[in-house]
């Protein structure tokens, strides 16, 4: 009997044993299906921030690649545009040297690397040289309008006197009468250049556009450089006109400097006549 009852307990305890090794079992691995998976969050998350991050440098030279592109096109269609600008009734009819040399005009592309903008006469560096066709007194624009004039030229690189300066002055033309007049900054503000010496009997008109007078090579004719904004008597005899630019110097980026083939030809012409 009494080795009955030990036979018993121990068959018990045994149970007992086995169904405590089972819950150990099933906390076991539950615990360890746990640390799988957050292990396997953990590798799914950096794997996926891996991706983005590829995915970001994919798409930013991909954009890059895209932002040549359009820069090619944008070219394309300004040469295009300004070749057919010397084709006009107004060209046409008046056939100087002028508009004949502006057909062979072409666009060099370039970036701006550097822009001063609190100095007197501010600056501009391009990444663009000699080695790109860019030579000094070549005019730059931007798919907005006037930039400036290239005043050096390295290999590489090239400098540019910005609109925004007091030492050289580029003509401009008020679009709805042809008047011109030579372009001013104040060195106060640089959403803002002036033109002066516009006859007192000129009717102007606020808003319409300022654009470049084509009197040189430097520019081609028609290309915008602002808006009329308002407009004074200076001193007495003639209006001082305030231009808004269109360029926000502030962002200047992609710009293009102008090439005119037969540009040493007109300059030398024209200082034999002024020798004359």
């Amino acid at each position: 009997m009494e080795n009955l009852f030990r036979f018993i307990v121990k068959y018990h305890l045994f149970l007992l044993f086995l169904f405590l090794e089972s819950i150990s079992a099933v906390f076991i691995y539950r615990s360890s299906y746990f640390r799988h998976s957050t292990v396997l969050a953990k590798v799914d998350a950096a794997r996926g921030s891996a991706k983005q991050v590829i995915g970001g440098w994919r798409d930013y030279f991909g954009l890059k690649a895209r932002n040549r592109e359009l820069l090619n096109v944008n070219l394309s269609l300004l040469n295009e545009n300004i070749y057919l600008r010397t084709l006009s009734e107004d060209s046409r009819n008046k056939d100087d040297v002028n508009s004949r040399m502006l057909r062979n005009i072409e666009c060099i592309p370039a970036n701006v690397v550097e822009n001063t903008l609190n100095r007197d006469n501010n600056k501009l560096i391009l990444n663009a040289g000699k080695n790109d066709g860019v030579e000094k007194d070549m005019g730059v624009i931007s798919p907005d309008g006037v930039v400036g004039i290239v005043d050096r030229v390295s290999d590489n690189f090239s400098t540019v006197t910005s609109l925004l300066n007091t030492s050289r002055s580029v003509n401009g033309k008020l679009k709805s009468t042809g008047i011109y007049g030579p372009l001013v900054w104040d060195r106060k503000d640089i959403r803002y250049i002036d033109m002066i010496d516009i006859p007192q009997h000129i009717t102007i008109m606020q808003g319409e556009e300022v654009v470049t007078s084509g009197h040189s090579l430097i520019f081609p004719e028609g290309i915008l450089i602002g808006t009329v904004e308002s407009y004074r008597l200076d001193r007495g005899v003639s209006y001082k006109v305030r231009i808004k630019l269109n360029n926000d110097f502030r962002s200047l980026y992609n710009v293009y400097v102008i090439s005119a083939e037969n540009k040493a030809e007109l300059d030398s012409l024209k200082r034999e006549i002024q020798i004359k």
